[in-house]
């Protein structure tokens, strides 16, 4: 594989990474607080935890609460 292949390869990984996160975060916007800290604590995905830890962090949650909340 070229460098530059390489170079762009990354990029497209990285972008339907972040795009997974935005979709999950903008299904989960409409749900209450209490559907998204029961799923936090029942997930182990990692882009599900991430789009769900914006989510509460714009509402309000601290990440130390929401950590403790998770274990």
């Amino acid at each position: 594989m070229r460098v530059w292949q390489k170079l762009f390869a990354t990029h497209t990984e990285r972008n339907a990474h972040k795009n997974h996160v935005a979709w999950i975060a903008n299904h989960g916007i409409c749900k209450t607080n209490q559907q998204l800290l029961q799923t936090l604590a029942n997930t182990e995905d990692k882009d599900i935890i991430q789009g769900i830890t914006q989510i509460l962090l714009s509402r309000g949650f601290s990440r130390k609460e929401l950590l403790q909340r998770r274990n």
